[in-house]
């Protein structure tokens, strides 16, 4: 908004300016003066299929099954990966089936799942299992 357009007063420009400096609800929500944290690696796994990372790979080409897409399970302790090929459009429940047909039904239920927070992930599909 250009604020002269509408009204004037002497020392305007240093007056706004001031409060914008001073304004503490300005200064807090401006994503500029948000300090990032530093990125803390997690802590290693004590055992294996404790904690896995998942997430979805693809658009790849079909395969005479009509999978687009990989679904991607990785133990973190020992760094095995199972890659289990699904369509793109595979929703939270059909997520939670292949996670509990592969790695569940073998490895048992991992005390963290870590996602990119996917909806596939989010909510339901954890809620599934």
């Amino acid at each position: 908004m250009n604020l002269r357009r509408y009204i004037y007063w002497p020392k305007m420009r240093q007056d706004v300016s001031r409060y914008i400096r001073d304004c503490v609800l300005c200064n807090t929500s401006k994503p500029s003066n948000k300090k990032l944290g530093l990125y803390h690696p997690l802590p290693v796994p004590s055992r294996p299929w404790d904690s896995i990372s998942v997430d979805f790979l693809g658009l790849l080409p079909k395969t005479k099954f009509g999978n687009d897409y990989l679904f991607v399970v990785v133990d973190r302790f020992s760094k095995m990966i199972i890659l289990i090929p699904c369509k793109k459009t595979v929703t939270r429940e059909g997520a939670a089936k292949l996670f509990f047909q592969h790695v569940w039904k073998h490895f048992g239920l991992p005390t963290s799942i870590i996602s990119d927070k996917d909806s596939q992930f989010l909510g339901h599909f954890l809620r599934s299992l």
